[in-house]
């Protein structure tokens, strides 16, 4: 697990150098972007071919980064992922799952959880457990 956070930091502090290269993200308008932790800079590089894409406009993507990082902690909290050892890769993927599905429809929150709990029982490294 230690390997797996190692390489995710090592790619976030690639992504990073790319973004502050980037002028197109040094405008003032994208300042937010420097106050997100590591997972939520994760999130934001997702989200950035929907954005490109124009699936996500200028205004709806700061809060769709935000939205996520709280679904994140909500239906995947620390103590979970900790007790279940999902490497961080996976437990991204995971909400990248639910978010390529809530943009094709509706969800409650019992929904998006249920959504979650069973991708959640596909991971490899949890299949017979």
């Amino acid at each position: 697990m230690e390997k797996d956070m190692e390489e995710f930091l090592e790619m976030i502090r690639k992504a990073r150098e790319e973004f502050d290269k980037n002028s197109d993200f040094q405008a003032e308008e994208w300042e937010w972007v420097h106050e997100l932790d590591n997972e939520g800079f994760f999130i934001f590089c997702y989200l950035v071919e929907d954005f490109n894409q124009d699936i996500l406009t200028r205004e709806n993507f700061e809060e769709t980064v935000y939205t996520l990082v709280m679904l994140r902690h909500k239906l995947l909290p620390m103590e979970t992922q900790h007790r279940m050892g999902i490497p961080i890769r996976w437990q991204l993927q995971l909400l990248f799952n639910l978010y390529e599905k809530l943009k094709h429809e509706e969800m409650s929150w019992e929904a998006c959880q249920n959504f979650l709990d069973a991708q959640i029982k596909t991971l490899p490294s949890l299949q017979g457990n």
